[in-house]
């Protein structure tokens, strides 16, 4: 068996069913544990009412925000919370397939890992193997939104998605009030003893014992502190907002927590790492979200521009925590939808628009080229044309067909482009025969056609005959 090879199904009751989900599944899949052992992982997979497009309905797999820790707080049992049952709804009334994952421990055995995005991010993904598993509409086209705890899973899912599943179309990233950089959002919350117990708290110092059963946050506690992380174990959010009700980070001992004996290196290990991420990112804050301020999101999105990731970031004006599953949600669902709609070097390819490419494909190109540049097809520049696409498509062939079955498909070429050093050197002599027949495109190296090939969204499409 492989991950996202689905173990169990059962329908879900049609109070924890969004609105507009045609159907609601509690799924029960193959994943793997942050110990690296095979582990069972549940899940909620809902499709929305109509038809699906051709290539499937786009997937969205959906990480909620913390729930709690104990098996009945997993979504697939209790249901999403309201804000985010609505959230859901839309995406499903813009026509996706909504994958929510539960996380490994929560309503499957073991426990949970909170906030070890490395952990759950498998989770995030494999789901989505297993909606495709579910309902044969469902495409491999996906992106992943995450919320609160989600974000911060969604995020390392962003870090991983297109290496852990290949075979899937990952297009990008919605992050809503990521706790990104755990160290200094702990800082931030705990620097004032005056300030009021912050609900992620007793959660982390939780959950971090999965991970770090050496660190026992309770040694350094006050009685407060510690019956509110035992609490945290077996609470909904719900309870653990009323218990900490009116308490402050002096009442529990929290104050400067970050200072305590092995806490640094813990939340170090929880912080998403900055880098180029390889699709594009969503990250949304509230100037009066008190769980995950405003500025230390910003401060994320600035060092992820600047490591060269492409990032969109909306700062809400007035927004708490729980606005953000809806502010500005028409604008994310636009921009993701454009994102999925874009076409890959691959699609450009496949002129038959059946997933996988042959060498009628190229050869089809290259005749629409030759017409549209007014090239007689005895030309000597449709035949060097022509030569090109085939030379093109043998060299492909003989690297990324792997069966020999004559045919390549998404995953085989990606993997041939993004791996293949030779693949400037194997379009060149295309380059050449395209450049000396398209005279209006003398400017166009055979640098800019590789970029054309790799990431068509950013560059002209004349090179696939939109002449």
């Amino acid at each position: 068996m492989r991950t996202g090879d689905v173990l169990e199904r059962h329908p879900l009751p049609e109070n924890l069913l969004p609105a507009h989900a045609a159907d609601g599944t509690r799924v029960v899949y193959r994943g793997v544990g942050y110990d690296g052992a095979w582990r069972a992982v549940s899940g909620s997979v809902f499709v929305p009412f109509g038809s699906a497009p051709p290539s499937g309905w786009p997937v969205v797999s959906y990480a909620h925000g913390t729930t709690g820790l104990a098996d009945h707080c997993a979504p697939s049992r209790a249901g999403l919370t309201r804000h985010e049952r609505d959230h859901v709804g839309r995406w499903l009334a813009a026509g996706y397939a909504v994958a929510a994952t539960d996380y490994e421990g929560l309503a499957t055995p073991g426990p949970h890992p909170y906030f070890h995005g490395e952990a759950v991010a498998d989770d995030v993904i494999d789901i989505v193997r297993a909606a495709r598993h579910l309902h044969d509409r469902v495409g491999r086209t996906w992106l992943v939104v995450g919320f609160s705890q989600g974000a911060h899973a969604a995020l390392f899912t962003a870090l991983m998605a297109t290496r852990y599943a290949p075979e899937l179309d990952f297009r990008g990233t919605v992050a809503l009030a990521p706790p990104v950089n755990l160290p200094t959002l702990v800082r931030f919350l705990t620097a004032a003893g005056g300030r009021p117990v912050s609900l992620l708290l007793p959660f982390l110092l939780a959950g971090v014992r999965v991970a770090h059963p050496d660190v026992d946050a309770r040694v350094f506690l006050t009685a407060t502190g510690r019956d509110l992380v035992e609490l945290a174990t077996r609470a909904t959010l719900v309870e653990m907002y009323r218990a900490t009700r009116g308490l402050t980070n002096d009442d529990a001992g929290l104050t400067d927590v970050h200072h305590r004996p092995g806490m640094a290196a813990i939340l170090e290990a929880c912080r998403v790492p900055v880098t180029r991420m390889d699709r594009p990112v969503y990250v949304t804050a509230g100037t009066a979200d008190d769980i995950v301020p405003a500025e230390v999101v910003a401060s994320f999105v600035t060092e992820l521009r600047y490591a060269g990731a492409d990032v969109i970031f909306d700062r809400h004006d007035g927004a708490n925590h729980v606005d953000l599953l809806a502010a500005g949600l028409d604008a994310i669902i636009d921009w993701a939808t454009r994102i999925v709609r874009a076409r890959t070097g691959f699609d450009w390819f496949d002129a038959d628009h059946d997933g996988e490419l042959t060498g009628d494909d190229l050869a089809v190109y290259a005749l629409r080229l030759a017409q549209a540049c007014g090239a007689p097809p005895g030309s000597l520049a449709a035949r060097a044309v022509r030569a090109g696409y085939a030379a093109l498509w043998q060299a492909i062939a003989n690297s990324a067909d792997m069966n020999t079955d004559g045919s390549v498909d998404r995953t085989e070429f990606l993997h041939h482009v993004e791996t293949g050093d030779g693949f400037e050197r194997e379009i060149a002599a295309l380059a050449d025969a395209v450049l000396h027949m398209a005279q209006s495109s003398e400017s166009v190296s055979a640098t800019d056609i590789e970029s054309a090939v790799r990431d068509p969204g950013r560059t002209d499409h004349w090179l696939f005959g939109r002449l």
